[in-house]
């Protein structure tokens, strides 16, 4: 508890006659008899002080010392009036506000009447002296006997961030943040409960919690517990399995492949390998992919997604790497599978015409056309004059372009599952160069690849182009609109572009969540406001809507509702992430001095809202 004897004295001094000179020996002598003062005759101590505000009663010192005194001697009802004194006659005085709350929790252990009080007298004092353990203790004690689980929440939260070590805080915090099912508190407790030498039901319960945040989609956070976990049970390779999923659904390949690679050394198994192989993909290792996929070619697999996943990848890392005769060989030799067969038909066409077998194409195109017409390559094909899949015309050259400009764009769109940009770039360029003929999803699919290759301006071009051919298609206005705000050009066109988007669209998150952004870049705060908030109920597992909609509310003042929207976009992984932590540091460390300011205030109200549970404590 802090000390502010020198202040308060220095106010004393201020109000003492020019007579009474032995006012500061008084309370010296006075002191020495408090227990807290070393001695043991608080009765006597509180005479003195008695004698001390004859002379000068406005002083708190003296009001505050004879209230300890009288507290010291248990007489608890009497130490109650001078307590309050102290506080009316020097507010902002941390270590009186301090007093009175103890002083009152005490009295409340006898008189069940005064919980209301206490509880309101330990808030305003868990402000003036945050970093106060035992006020934090008390404050979740009588929040118990309230029943108040959120308050008694918030108490134990916060001694156990003050006492990381203290583990009876965070037991308490997890039984009422399971209680009333507050998520971030029972994650942090839970998180602190594992976090040195945890017993085996904490461990439990930290993996129900991390597979309850993989069914939210919070992946940021089950990673996190995943990782905790397998920090305390190595062994289990489980554990690594679930964090390389969760970093394959984020598109960070090379830590997959470390997690994969624990894993497979404690149980290998043809999910690994399959998973090994995604990740290897992405990284452009091609070849490796191949030779891992191969090896369980010839297994009988399971789940069934991997029975059906594994040939069609191995295919893919065949296509890709340009070994059109080895895909043919392995379609060939492939057993029917009713739910794989039209993907395979495309692969096979493909190969066919990698290899400039034109006629073995067309053949395989016409089975595909017949067989599989709800598949986007064949619907696309059918689209072609029918004298093109003709090969008795097909010696025209324009027939032959449109052929390969299809398998083009088709590679373009395996590229871009691989996130390659470079290679869907190289395969839509080329296939633009063989045909006027353009596609507004192709169109899409190259605006992407630019904005991904960090080439805006070409990025917009070619939104234009498809702006040009299909003015009222809702994805086109959005991403149009959208890349015109993050430029900072046409406002106004952009806003109107994704007006039109979401009305076309209007239970589309993402196109909602653009609208409020316009809206804020726009200025019009209160509809941003409005419109993000849809956009959060449309998708609540985006953290991009919950950013905006941060931005939004720090605009308006609302930081504490603002940094909680924020925390909610950090359970999950995006590109700056870290950027957004920063920020959310910065607004919390904002909260805290604006939550001091009204505390210093003479106008703010002794009993103030604390500040909110996501609040860092300021040393």
């Amino acid at each position: 508890m802090l000390d502010l004897r020198p202040a308060i004295f220095a106010l004393l001094i201020a109000v003492v006659p020019a007579s009474a000179e032995d006012v500061r020996a008084l309370m010296l002598q006075a002191r020495t008899l408090q227990m807290r003062g070393g001695g043991t005759d608080p009765v006597a101590a509180a005479a003195i002080y008695r004698r001390v505000l004859m002379q000068v009663p406005g002083s708190a010192e003296a009001n505050l010392r004879l209230s300890e005194s009288l507290q010291e001697a248990q007489d608890l009802d009497g130490a109650l009036a001078p307590a309050k004194k102290a506080v009316a006659l020097a507010p902002q005085n941390a270590e009186a506000q301090a007093h009175l709350a103890l002083l009152q929790y005490e009295r409340s252990r006898k008189d069940a009447s005064l919980l209301l009080e206490t509880a309101k007298e330990l808030r305003a004092a868990t402000l003036r002296l945050p970093q106060d353990p035992e006020l934090w203790a008390r404050l979740g004690e009588i929040s118990e006997q309230m029943k108040d689980n959120a308050e008694a929440l918030r108490a134990w939260v916060r001694l156990g961030r003050l006492r990381q070590g203290f583990g009876p805080a965070w037991e308490r915090a997890l039984i009422h943040a399971r209680a009333i099912q507050d998520y971030e508190g029972k994650r942090e407790a839970l998180l602190a409960l594992n976090a040195r030498n945890p017993e085996d039901r904490h461990l439990r319960m930290l993996e129900e919690l991390a597979r309850e945040q993989i069914q939210a989609g919070y992946l940021a956070h089950a990673e996190e517990s995943f990782l905790l976990l397998a920090k305390h049970v190595p062994q289990e390779p489980g554990f690594w399995e679930n964090i390389s999923l969760m970093r394959l659904q984020t598109g960070r390949w090379s830590e997959a492949l470390e997690s994969l690679a624990k894993a497979e050394a404690l149980k290998p198994s043809p999910t690994l390998t399959f998973h090994t192989a995604r990740a290897l993909m992405n990284l452009g290792r091609f070849e490796e992919a191949e030779r891992r996929l191969q090896a369980i070619m010839s297994q009988e697999l399971q789940p069934q997604w991997i029975a059906d996943g594994a040939p069609m990848l191995y295919a893919e890392a065949l296509l890709l790497q340009g070994k059109g005769k080895p895909l043919l060989a392995f379609l060939g030799n492939r057993p029917p599978h009713p739910r794989t067969d039209g993907e395979a038909q495309v692969f096979n066409t493909q190969a066919f015409i990698s290899l400039n077998d034109w006629k073995s194409a067309l053949e395989a195109i016409k089975v595909g056309i017949a067989r599989y017409p709800k598949i986007p390559f064949f619907q696309q094909a059918a689209e072609l004059p029918p004298k093109y899949l003709e090969y008795a015309f097909f010696s025209r050259k324009e027939a032959r372009a449109a052929l390969e400009q299809l398998h083009l764009e088709g590679m373009a769109t395996l590229w871009q599952e691989f996130q390659r940009w470079d290679k869907c770039l190289a395969a839509l360029e080329r296939a633009r160069s063989l045909s006027s003929v353009r596609r507004v999803d192709m169109l899409i699919l190259q605006s992407e690849a630019y904005d991904q290759l960090n080439r805006p301006a070409e990025s917009l071009a070619v939104l234009r182009e498809a702006q040009a051919l299909e003015p009222a298609n809702p994805l086109v206005q959005n991403n149009l609109g959208y890349l015109l705000l993050e430029r900072d050009q046409n406002l106004e066109e952009a806003a109107t572009l994704i007006e039109a988007s979401a009305k076309a669209t209007p239970d589309n998150g993402n196109v909602v969540d653009s609208l409020g952004w316009a809206q804020f870049k726009l200025g019009r705060i209160a509809e941003a406001e409005a419109t993000l908030r849809r956009a959060v109920e449309l998708s609540p597992f985006s953290p991009e809507v919950r950013k905006h909609l941060g931005e939004v509310l720090v605009k308006q003042g609302k930081l504490v509702e603002a940094a909680e929207q924020w925390d909610r976009a950090l359970a999950f992984i995006f590109p700056d992430r870290t950027a957004l932590e920063k920020r959310l540091g910065e607004l919390r460390v904002r909260i805290a001095k604006e939550q001091a300011v009204k505390a210093d205030s003479p106008a703010a109200p002794p009993a103030a809202s604390a500040p909110p549970d996501g609040e860092e404590d300021e040393e």
